[in-house]
C-alpha cells in the first residue's frame, strides 16, 4: 500500500479564507464575539493554526526531558496504567478496612488513609493490606508527624523493611493552614518540622515521599488555574528552603515532594494546567539547584469537589469522567476520582465502584495511558499551556515579593485574590453563562436519589473557604422542597403561552428551565399547552382557575408587540400579583412595564436574583 495523503483531494484553505467566511456570518459584528476568556483573563480564540501557534517549531520538547511539559518520563506508563488511588476515610475502622480490601481487589493500586489519632485504628484500617505492595499515603493534616511515626511503627510490626516501604506522609502545613487555620504554631516551627521529617525520610525510606504540595484548597475555594499553579510554586519554594535548612541537597529535596492539583470537567484547561505544572515545577527546581530527572515532579490529581452537585448527582459521573480523562491525557502519575454521591459524606458501594471503574475503563478500555502527551502539538493546548505558565509565574513572583507562603495565607491576601475569581465565576453561574446540568439547566423536580450535602468535618476556621458552584441553586431547591412538605403544595408559575406551539415553545421551555431551577414548578392549562392562548381573556380564565399567583408570558417578539401589554394589564386587573415576560423587551420595556409586567427573564439575567424574588412573592421560606 502506497503513501496516503490525508485530505489530498481537497484544495488547501488558508486562514484568510476562513476569516472571510466568518466575517460573512458575523455580518459586521466584532470578531471578539467568537472569543472567550478563562478565569485568568487568557483569551481563547476560535481557531489556532500551525503558523501562529506555540510549539509549532519544536512541539514543546520531548517527554521525559526538560522542561517536562510533555511528561515526566520518556517511556509510556507500564501497560498504560497510572496509579489509581482511593481514600480510606470511613469513621468505622472495620468498614474502612473492608472498603480498602475491596478497592485493592478490584483495581485500586494505592490508598490514602485518614488519620484519626489512634495508632491501633491505623492498624485496623490496614489489616490484611500488603504494605510492601500497596503504597499508603497519609491524610493526617496538622498531625502528620504523629501519623508518620505510627505508620513507621506499623511497617516495622508487619516486617516491612525500610527499603521496601511504599507511600508518603504528605506533610503539608500550608494546605493545613488553608483548610483548618492556625493551631498556635508559628510558620517557622511548621516548616522546620517539615524539613526534619523530610530529612529523616530521605535517609531511612528511599521509596517514601514525606512532603505534599497540595493546592486543591485553592481550587476548592474557587481560585483560578494560574492561582493554583502560583500557589504550588510558592508553597514548593518554602518547602524546598525548609528541606535545604534541614540538610537535604536540592535533588534529594525534590525527591521528597509529591504535587497534588485538581481536575475538573473543563477538559482542555485542566490538560493545559497539568502540563504547565510540570514545566513550572521543573523551572523552580532547577532554580533551586536540582538537576536531571530530579526536577521532574511526581503529580497526583484529584477530581474537584467544587463541580459536584447534590441535585441530579448522576451527572457527576460525566463530570468526574471528563476530569479523569483530562488527568490521564495530561500524564498524571496518580489519580483520585470522586464518587458521584461523594457530597453525602459517605459514598455508597455503587458510588465507590463507579469512581474506581471510571479510571479502569479509561486505562484498559480506552488505552488512554499508552500514548505520551496526546494533546501535545495542539495549537490550542500549547497556547493555553504557555499562557497559563506565564501568568502563573508572574503571580508566583508577586506572592514571593510580599513574603511568600505561608505569609500570604495568614495575612488574607491570597484569600482576597481567590475570592475575586470565585465571585466572578459565581456570577457566571448565577447568569447561567456557566450552566450546571441538572441544577441550573434541565432540572428535574421529580427526581429521586438527590444527595443530602454534608460539610466535611475539620477543626478550626479555614483560611480558604471551599465553595461549590451549585450550592446557591440547591439552597433554593431545598427551600422549595421544605415549603412543599410544610404547606402540602408546591410553588408554581403559570405559563401564559401566547399563539401557536411553534411560536411559544422556545420561550416556554426557557421559562420552565429558569423557574424550575429554583424549585418553582411551571404549569399551564390544556389549551395553553396545545394551541396556545388566543386572547387575554383565555389567559385570565385559566390562570385564575389554576389559582396562580405568578404568570409568565411566553411567545415571540412579534406576538408580544401585539398582545403582551393587553394580556399583562388583564392579569393585573384579575389580581395576579406578579407577571413575568420571557424575553428581552428592548424598546417595548416601558410600555409593557406600564401595562403590568413586573420582570423580564431572558439570557444574561441574574437567575438567582430572579428566583429569590419569585420565592419571596410565593412565600417560600428560605
Amino acid at each position: 500500500m502506497g503513501d496516503v495523503t490525508l485530505a489530498g483531494d481537497f484544495p488547501p484553505v488558508g486562514e484568510e479564507a476562513w476569516l472571510a467566511k466568518v466575517d460573512a456570518v458575523l455580518k459586521g459584528a466584532p470578531f471578539s464575539r467568537l472569543e472567550s476568556r478563562t478565569a485568568d483573563g487568557i483569551t481563547v480564540a476560535p481557531l489556532y493554526v500551525r503558523a501562529s501557534s506555540p510549539g509549532s517549531a519544536d512541539e514543546a520538547g520531548f517527554p521525559g526531558s526538560a522542561p517536562f511539559t510533555r511528561g515526566a518520563h520518556a517511556a509510556p506508563r507500564p501497560h498504560g496504567l497510572w496509579d489509581v488511588r482511593a481514600p480510606v476515610d470511613h469513621d468505622d475502622p472495620a468498614e474502612a478496612n473492608r472498603r480498602a480490601l475491596e478497592d485493592l481487589g478490584r483495581g485500586v493500586t494505592s490508598l490514602q488513609v485518614r488519620w484519626t489519632g489512634d495508632p491501633t485504628d491505623l492498624a485496623r484500617r490496614l489489616e490484611g493490606v500488603y504494605l510492601d505492595l500497596a503504597p499508603v499515603v497519609l491524610d493526617a493534616g496538622p498531625r502528620t508527624p504523629e501519623a508518620a511515626a505510627a505508620l513507621e511503627a506499623l511497617w516495622a510490626e508487619r516486617g516491612v523493611a525500610p527499603s521496601e516501604a511504599l507511600g508518603g506522609f504528605a506533610a503539608d502545613p500550608c494546605r493545613d493552614l488553608a483548610r483548618h487555620g492556625g493551631d498556635g504554631r508559628s510558620p517557622e516551627e511548621l516548616l522546620a518540622g517539615l524539613g526534619a521529617l523530610a530529612a529523616r525520610t530521605a535517609a531511612t525510606f528511599p521509596r517514601v515521599r514525606a512532603v505534599a504540595v497540595d493546592v486543591t484548597p485553592v481550587a476548592e475555594a474557587g481560585g483560578s488555574e494560574a492561582q493554583e499553579l502560583a500557589t504550588m510554586l510558592s508553597t514548593g519554594a518554602a518547602y524546598l528552603r525548609a528541606m535545604a535548612a534541614a540538610g537535604l541537597d536540592a535533588d534529594a529535596a525534590c525527591g521528597q515532594v509529591e504535587l497534588t492539583l485538581s481536575a475538573d470537567a473543563d477538559v482542555f484547561t485542566t490538560i493545559a494546567k497539568l502540563r504547565a505544572a510540570r514545566r513550572l515545577w521543573a523551572a523552580l527546581a532547577a532554580a533551586c539547584g536540582a538537576s536531571g530527572a530530579a526536577v521532574a515532579p511526581q503529580l497526583h490529581v484529584r477530581t474537584a469537589r467544587r463541580m459536584l452537585t447534590g441535585r441530579d448527582p448522576w451527572v457527576n459521573l460525566l463530570r468526574v469522567t471528563a476530569a479523569a480523562f483530562a488527568a490521564g491525557v495530561a500524564g498524571a502519575d496518580s489519580v483520585t476520582t470522586s464518587a458521584y454521591d461523594d457530597l453525602g459524606g459517605d459514598p455508597g458501594d455503587l458510588g465507590r465502584r463507579m469512581a474506581r471503574n471510571t479510571q479502569l475503563l479509561l486505562q484498559e478500555e480506552s488505552n488512554l495511558g499508552r500514548v505520551l502527551d496526546p494533546a501535545g502539538g495542539s495549537g490550542y493546548v500549547e497556547s493555553l499551556t504557555d499562557e497559563l505558565s506565564a501568568v502563573a509565574w508572574a503571580l508566583f513572583q508577586e506572592l514571593e515579593s510580599v513574603g511568600g507562603m505561608p505569609t500570604v495565607l495568614l495575612d488574607g491576601s491570597l484569600a482576597a485574590r481567590v475570592t475575586g475569581v470565585r465571585d466572578a465565576r459565581l456570577r457566571e453561574v448565577a447568569t447561567r453563562r456557566r450552566p450546571l446540568t441538572g441544577v441550573s439547566e434541565f432540572p428535574d423536580l421529580d427526581e429521586t436519589g438527590a444527595v443530602t450535602v454534608t460539610v466535611p468535618a475539620g477543626a478550626g476556621m479555614p483560611l480558604l473557604v471551599p465553595v461549590r458552584w451549585s450550592e446557591e441553586f440547591e439552597a433554593l431547591r431545598d427551600a422549595a422542597d421544605a415549603h412543599r412538605a410544610r404547606a402540602g403544595a408546591e410553588p408554581v408559575v403559570f405559563l401564559a403561552n401566547l399563539g401557536p406551539v411553534a411560536v411559544h415553545t422556545a420561550r416556554a421551555t426557557f421559562a420552565k428551565n429558569l423557574f424550575e431551577a429554583g424549585g418553582i414548578r411551571t404549569v399551564t392549562s390544556e389549551r395553553g399547552g396545545t394551541s396556545g392562548f388566543a386572547t387575554a381573556e383565555e389567559v385570565v380564565a385559566d390562570a385564575t382557575a389554576a389559582g396562580a399567583r405568578a404568570v409568565c408570558l411566553c411567545s415571540s417578539d412579534d406576538v408580544y408587540a401585539e398582545r403582551a401589554a393587553d394580556t399583562a394589564a388583564a392579569l393585573k386587573a384579575a389580581g395576579i400579583g406578579r407577571v413575568y415576560l420571557a424575553g428581552n423587551p428592548g424598546e417595548r420595556r416601558a410600555a409593557e412595564e406600564s401595562a403590568g409586567v413586573d420582570e423580564f427573564v431572558h439570557l444574561g439575567v441574574d437567575v438567582l436574583d430572579v428566583l429569590r424574588r419569585a420565592q419571596d412573592h410565593l412565600e417560600v421560606s428560605r
